[in-house]
């Protein structure tokens, strides 16, 4: 008697569900984790308000200050808008003549140099400059370097830091009509720190249709950091809602991806705290730049094309395959779109693409010697479903992602009336040209093969109040990356010895994110490996799920029990971290006696 599979020969039989479903206890733990991890994530993210009303030396004119008498000045604060580094002219008037004390020197023929000039310093931060002088009359005006000028506010201070209000301020009402946001330091809370003097800034110029002046990556990330701007104003806040959002989504699609990985809710939840606590994760999404974006867009890409390794067209419609296979090339797109990195992802989601077709290829080879039942569906389907599903690659792989790339320079500023397209293309030789001829040194950088091991973390800002130290670097959770190296050779093992699949592709999305940089010969960081950490979480978690399913009984509960004091042992390691992630006012003693683990490791202000 011939089953009903074998009598069907115009028609793929029904692929039975490969994947365990999310259940209402699944929903219930993603929920919790990710309420607790936004809770710590916004916690002291930024001030939601910052100074916002502009004056500019250049266009408006020279400022002369009254201060109703002598007193005596012992510096001043301003807070920059969008133009960096603008220099300025100071003369204060001593009773009987104007002295200069920041100026542009004029030589007889004509030169003039601007070294001796006040540097305003950086971008959407409050900047200090030392004065002390004693004076009534301040007078300033734009340097002959500066070309355009954006200042949100001024604060004179005495030599004790209190403010003085000169008396004429309403006649400059834009430079002091905010003085109550100053509060006497500049800090992460209250400006900009890092690169965020580009891709925030950057952001604010695509909004305001101004000059980009960041123009070596791709712009949709900043694009992407101009919605949380828009949703609440040029402040920390704002420029830092966007990735901060994006860290927090990244913890429901590792969870789906472990959850449709493993089928087991237990190992789920491991994958899900492991990633939410792990030091880079943390830092590098709360602070606005673009790497958490292209990171977030891997993930997705990587997560869709595991959901079309599970499918096949010779079981299910061809239509069903092009679901998670449509998704998978957008997001890779969006990657593309918001830094080159996402190309590294490319290359392998192109080999899993790739080996999925030779797969469906030798079963088609089968169905050659072997042409009869639900075989002779393969043997007549396989040439049109196949270059359907190129044809439909070509569209989602190469077309969409070629015009969500282009698009993105829409919002793009570059001072020129060139067309979108040609706009596009000398984009792409600046930031070819930059990259390719970059050769400059930073203190803070470090190698590829420093990062699993975390030699050198990023040093990216530093406070102080009163005694207390504030910093905040980028590096991993010892526990999550110096476990991801024997994880990786545990991969590989099984990949070479066991053919194991999993493994294989867990191991090439690791290598994909990670081997590139061994190539690259610029200055480079350890953020760079933050697209490969999603994948160091999941191998750690497949290697303590093969050894949890090795063994039965009170051994397997034991193993598990093993498993959840790790993870524990993460999550207490990130909360004694947390002052040093996320600049919370420390006492240097506790950083020196508990966070500082090698002499290489700088996270406070006193050990540089």
């Amino acid at each position: 008697m011939k089953t009903k599979a074998s009598q069907n020969t115009s028609a793929p039989a029904t692929m039975p569900s490969v994947n365990a479903k999310m259940t209402r206890f699944d929903f219930a733990v993603l929920i919790l984790i990710v309420v607790v991890y936004a809770t710590i994530a916004f916690t002291r993210l930024g001030y939601m308000h910052a100074p916002h009303t502009s004056y500019s030396f250049t266009e408006q004119g020279d400022v002369l200050l009254d201060l109703g008498e002598e007193k005596a000045v012992g510096g001043i604060w301003n807070y920059l808008g969008h133009q960096n580094n603008p220099k300025y002219n100071l003369w204060y008037w001593d009773g009987q003549e104007w002295i200069a004390v920041f100026c542009d020197a004029v030589y007889e023929d004509g030169t003039i140099d601007s070294s001796g000039c006040w540097d305003a310093g950086s971008v959407f931060c409050w900047n200090y400059c030392n004065l002390g002088i004693t004076a009534q009359y301040l007078y300033i005006s734009a340097s002959a370097d500066n070309y355009a000028d954006s200042i949100l506010e001024l604060v004179l201070t005495d030599s004790e830091g209190q403010t003085i209000t000169p008396i004429n301020s309403q006649q400059y009402e834009a430079l002091f009509d905010e003085q109550d946001e100053f509060e006497g330091r500049s800090s992460a809370m209250n400006g900009t720190y890092f690169d965020e003097i580009y891709h925030g800034r950057t952001a604010y110029e695509m909004i305001n249709h101004l000059v980009c002046c960041e123009n070596v990556h791709p712009p949709l990330g900043k694009e992407i950091i101009a919605i949380g701007v828009l949703l609440f104003g040029m402040n920390p806040f704002g420029w830092r809602f966007m990735g901060t959002l994006s860290g927090v989504l990244m913890i429901p699609v590792i969870y789906l991806f472990a959850k449709r990985f493993f089928k087991e809710t237990w190992i789920s939840v491991a994958a899900a705290l492991l990633f939410a606590f792990d030091f880079m994760h943390f830092v590098q999404t709360r602070i606005a730049t673009i790497d958490v974006f292209v990171t977030f867009f891997i993930m997705l890409a990587y997560y869709f094309m595991y959901c079309y390794l599970q499918t096949s067209f010779y079981e299910e419609k061809l239509s069903k395959t092009f679901v998670p296979l449509g998704l998978c090339g957008i997001a890779m797109g969006l990657s593309w779109a918001c830094k080159w990195t996402g190309i590294y992802a490319s290359i392998g989601l192109c080999i899993l693409f790739f080996a999925q077709m030779l797969k469906r290829y030798l079963e088609y080879r089968h169905a050659v010697l072997h042409a009869r039942g639900t075989k002779k569906y393969i043997y007549n389907n396989f040439k049109p479903l196949f270059w359907k599903t190129i044809g439909f690659c070509c569209i989602f792989f190469v077309a969409i992602p070629a015009a969500i790339y282009i698009l993105s320079y829409i919002p793009f500023v570059d001072g020129t009336d060139r067309s979108l397209l040609v706009k596009v293309i000398e984009a792409q030789k600046t930031m070819f040209s930059y990259h390719n001829a970059l050769e400059a040194d930073h203190p803070f950088g470090s190698t590829w093969y420093q990062w699993p091991i975390m030699y050198r973390p990023t040093w990216y800002y530093s406070g102080a109040i009163g005694d207390l130290r504030e910093g905040i670097s980028a590096f991993g959770n010892p526990l999550v990356w110096w476990a991801g190296i024997p994880a990786a050779v545990c991969m590989l093992r099984l990949s070479v010895r066991r053919k194991d699949k999993k493994a294989s592709f867990l191991l090439l999305g690791y290598l994909s994110q990670y081997a590139p940089w061994l190539l690259v010969k610029r200055v480079v960081f350890i953020y760079h490996y933050f697209p490969s950490v999603p994948f160091v979480v999941m191998m750690i978690t497949y290697t303590m799920y093969r050894l949890a399913s090795a063994k039965e009984g009170k051994w397997k509960k034991q193993i598990q029990t093993g498993i959840w004091l790790y993870v524990i042992l993460a999550i207490g390691l990130f909360a004694l971290f947390y002052p040093v992630l996320s600049g919370l006012p420390i006492h240097p003693e506790y950083a020196e006696k508990y966070l500082k683990w090698f002499d290489s490791w700088v996270l406070l202000d006193t050990w540089s």
